[in-house]
């Protein structure tokens, strides 16, 4: 099942995470796995403010990568469904809270 592109997400503020090179390392604390992101994915992540939907990240993919508007949403969705999977992301809630 695909989350709606305009889910707002943010980062989940207990994770630790460095950029080296062109890719992002990301440690979970709750489990202690690194996950590293290539060059889109770190793209994306940078992206993440807690402020912009799926749709709003694909066009930033769209903007910066020449990639077809609708590859780039289904390519944000399934990132952020998987991060969220993962609980690198969480959705913001209507009052900029974080919801579980």
């Amino acid at each position: 099942m695909s989350t709606p592109a305009a889910v707002v997400w943010q980062k989940n503020p207990d994770l630790a995470w460095r950029e080296i090179d062109d890719e992002t390392v990301i440690i979970s604390p709750h489990d202690s796995v690194m996950h590293e992101l290539n060059d889109t994915g770190s793209f994306l992540w940078k992206s993440i403010d807690g402020k912009k939907s799926a749709a709003e990240l694909a066009e930033l993919l769209v903007e910066n990568y020449q990639v077809a508007p609708d590859v780039a949403l289904s390519d944000a969705q399934a990132l952020l469904e998987e991060m969220s999977s993962r609980k690198l992301v969480v959705t913001a809630s209507a009052t900029g809270g974080v919801s579980p």
